[in-house]
């Protein structure tokens, strides 16, 4: 039943809209299978947010009542890079390491268990998170289709608990 085209993803940098869809994904999967409460108040994905000197760790959960569900962000770690000599720098490093190692592994194992107890006749009619955000309009003119080489060769870039929903 489940395809190379399904991607979960679990981690972002600067993007807490991408995880409130990555979690609302994961709400989704496991609705179908009654199996929500695995999931309740659960940290289904993670974005690291940062700017010159500030960095931001978040984890992203669902609070689920019945057929609503809320998306929250919770800090889990806040520091600055330039302090103490820099003696913070590697803290988002090795908290991403972590998060594939160590968290990753466990939280694909949940989602193929979900995946393998879905119902063959399942049809995901989900309705939009924000409607009218004008999102996907003009999707045509981004040249989605862009060859994997053309992806790989572009150059390289650089760049507290919140209610979403």
């Amino acid at each position: 039943m489940a395809t190379y085209y399904m991607y979960f993803p679990f981690l972002t940098c600067e993007n807490a809209y991408s995880m409130t869809l990555a979690v609302r994904a994961v709400v989704e999967l496991f609705r179908p299978v009654k199996r929500e409460k695995e999931i309740y108040r659960e940290i289904l994905a993670f974005s690291v947010s940062h700017d010159h000197r500030l960095v931001r760790i978040y984890g992203h959960y669902a609070v689920i009542d019945g057929v609503n569900t809320t998306f929250y962000r919770h800090t889990i770690h806040t520091f600055d890079s330039t302090a103490l000599g820099g003696e913070d720098r590697w803290t988002a490093h090795k908290f991403t390491k972590n998060v594939y190692n160590t968290w990753m592994p466990t939280h694909f194992k949940r989602l193929c268990s979900a995946i393998d107890d879905l119902p063959l006749e399942l049809d995901f009619d989900v309705r939009p998170l924000l409607q009218g955000s004008g999102l996907s309009q003009g999707l045509e003119s981004h040249h989605l289709s862009q060859s994997l080489a053309e992806v790989l060769s572009l150059p390289p870039f650089s760049k507290q608990t919140e209610k979403r929903g």
